[in-house]
């Protein structure tokens, strides 16, 4: 190939890149850039949302769906309050997503941890929550908690949507919780577990039959932080509102991919990563299966 004409495929490389709304970056992002997820996958139905003058963000660390030897995700996260305004959301969590060998954007997605989502509870306390979504009909399905069909709850003592409290204090007492997720070999169902300052015990689970893009496929990982507003409102704050160069950010420890049998594979080196916009919301590298997010908000 010429020169002239691998400048002009670079060209169009970038071009494409920003229309399907990814970055384009030297070192952290994919190979399949341009089908990089897209940051409103992450919550349910917000792609309906983003219609509305929305504006999403999110920053973190992932393991491709090119592997098919992890099928599931636990971590701790370091859980803080917000002073929200409704069309404002904050969140950290765990994220399990279709993929398809890096063809297109995932179709069905999983989630939990904790978030400050004023529209959704009309306040601005921290919840532990759940949330799925599916692609595959048009509009696209999904929903929090237990809004509506689709999570099943087996415990007699935590319910999606359970306030946390208390919170972290920046410079103080910590407070934490544990979320799991992954595909029973037997069932093909996705448990779900939850701890507060804990080990986490079983919530529920996603029926293998709601997301069914997700069955016997290789799948991404996905954990760090998101956040979204819709105009007027502001940017808000991502984990506790700091950023990693702070030295006091929030943070993901405990990292552990679960295997095809349900073991766990402490996650001790870096991953590839993804920043929507990291000049506002950043992450650190991995060390010792932790790593600090977040950042005070962005003008856009």
């Amino acid at each position: 190939m010429e020169k002239s004409t691998q400048q002009i495929m670079s060209y169009v490389f970038i071009v494409i890149n920003v229309i399907l709304g990814g970055c384009f970056c030297s070192v952290g992002c994919l190979e399949t850039q341009p089908f990089e997820i897209r940051p409103e996958f992450l919550q349910p139905i917000a792609k309906a949302a983003s219609r509305k003058n929305s504006t999403y963000s999110y920053v973190t660390d992932h393991l491709t769906y090119t592997s098919s030897d992890y099928f599931g995700v636990e971590a701790t996260l370091d859980v803080y309050g917000l002073t929200l305004q409704p069309g404002q959301q904050s969140e950290g969590g765990i994220w399990i997503t279709s993929g398809d060998g890096g063809q297109s954007s995932p179709i069905e997605g999983m989630y939990t941890g904790w978030h400050i989502h004023p529209g959704l509870y009309k306040d601005s306390r921290t919840h532990f929550y759940v949330g799925w979504e599916s692609d595959l009909s048009y509009p696209p399905m999904g929903c929090f908690n237990m809004i509506c069909d689709g999570f099943r709850k087996l415990s007699s003592s935590i319910t999606p949507g359970d306030v946390i409290n208390p919170v972290s204090s920046i410079n103080g007492n910590k407070q934490y919780i544990t979320v799991r997720i992954f595909k029973d070999k037997s069932s093909g169902d996705w448990n779900v577990y939850y701890g507060l300052n804990g080990s986490p015990k079983i919530v529920g689970y996603f029926p293998k039959s709601l997301l069914p893009a997700m069955i016997d496929k290789p799948v991404q990982l996905r954990f760090g932080g998101y956040v979204s507003h819709e105009k007027p409102a502001p940017s808000p704050p991502m984990g506790n509102g700091n950023a990693p160069s702070s030295g006091s950010a929030a943070s993901v420890s405990s990292i552990k991919l679960i295997d095809a049998d349900g073991n766990d594979h402490m996650a001790n080196t870096n991953l590839r990563y993804y920043e929507t916009r990291q000049d506002c919301y950043s992450l650190s590298r991995i060390d010792s299966g932790r790593f600090f997010y977040g950042g005070p908000g962005c003008t856009d």
